[in-house]
């Protein structure tokens, strides 16, 4: 692959193609390996996406993080503005779908990301260095900007199988500390 372009649709596809059994299994393995490293979770501000389609599961990912006494904060897009806000989730049955039908919380309380303990980011593909693919729209890049230079924030979630030599990082392209697979949990 030449280009991120290439990258987001070769990878998108492959993503769209795992079946049911196989998600539900990355989805296993995953809640395996964040439960041996429940330390690292426990009793923390964190950041995490409501997963879509056939995204890393994180419903019942924010479940466990809820019961090791953790916050949990969902990333909210802001109609007029490309950095998003992070609103507490309060209750799983008051969720709006947002323009690309992922939800958010309705809950009041927000949060800076530098007082988050933990960002857990989706991706479409990522690099053994820390960069990420995403949906191309930016929304984390310009939303994190200001964390690049801090340690043990910022990790992805991805399927194995997304994992790629190079993701083509550019200047403004946030890197992350780590990603957990179903299968590794990396630091870079």
């Amino acid at each position: 692959m030449s280009n991120k372009l290439e990258l987001r649709k070769l990878y998108l596809r492959k993503r769209k193609s795992l079946s049911n059994k196989a998600l539900l299994q990355a989805e296993n393995d995953l809640l395996k390996i964040v439960g041996s490293g429940n330390s690292f979770f426990k009793n923390k501000k964190i950041s995490c996406y409501w997963s879509i389609g056939k995204e890393m599961p994180t419903h019942n990912l924010i479940a466990m993080f809820s019961e090791m006494g953790s916050e949990i904060y969902l990333p909210k897009i802001n109609n007029k503005s490309s950095v998003m806000k992070f609103n507490r989730l309060e209750d799983k049955s008051k969720l709006i779908k947002n323009q690309f039908g992922i939800s958010e919380s309705l809950g009041t309380k927000e949060i800076m990301p530098e007082n988050l303990d933990l960002i857990l980011l989706p991706c479409v593909c990522f690099d053994k260095q820390g960069y990420r693919i995403g949906m191309g729209k930016g929304y984390y890049d310009y939303s994190l900007e200001k964390l690049s230079g801090e340690t043990n924030k910022i990790y992805l979630l991805a399927h194995e199988f997304q994992r790629v030599n190079s993701c083509f990082p550019e200047k403004h392209d946030i890197r992350a500390q780590g990603c957990i697979t179903d299968s590794e949990f990396y630091t870079f």
